[in-house]
């Protein structure tokens, strides 16, 4: 019975501190990436992850025909300046990738709604002289305007 309660009280630890971290991203998205995006309006979801330096995450967007969008990725400074993202199709063709064009945001508009796949990639900071890998929050914010 007590290594139940070990378990239980080290899920429960984590749990509160990813609640904590999902909280301070959030505020972090607010104050300091969505004033970025206008003169687009946010679609009023946010997508958010802590990463580590080295760290990649993907997610599958829809996108609706005929409506002009900015896709905005936007991350904590500890993570540096070389976070970038990639937008593919369903067929893994790079639509747009965030490092050659030297932005973090992409405007654009669909012909036909479909599902596109946004990667995030967080490179290894060279600079980084610990064996602790930096993490922050990193954004993506979707807006559109008809």
């Amino acid at each position: 019975m007590g290594l139940f309660k070990y378990f239980l009280a080290i899920s429960i630890g984590f749990l509160i501190l990813s609640s904590t971290a999902n909280a301070q991203c959030k505020r972090f998205t607010e104050k300091q990436c969505l004033p970025k995006l206008a003169p687009f309006t946010n679609n009023g979801q946010i997508n958010n992850a802590t990463l580590f330096e080295g760290d990649s995450a993907s997610l599958m967007m829809t996108f609706y025909s005929l409506l002009d969008y900015r896709l905005m990725v936007c991350s904590h400074e500890v993570l540096g300046a070389g976070v970038h993202f990639k937008v593919r199709d369903n067929d893994g063709n790079v639509l747009f990738n965030s490092q050659e064009a030297q932005k973090n945001y992409w405007d654009f508009r669909v012909n036909s709604t479909q599902d596109l796949m946004v990667s995030i990639i967080a490179p290894e900071n060279p600079e980084n002289l610990t064996d602790i890998p930096a993490s922050g929050c990193v954004s993506i914010i979707l807006g559109f305007r008809e």
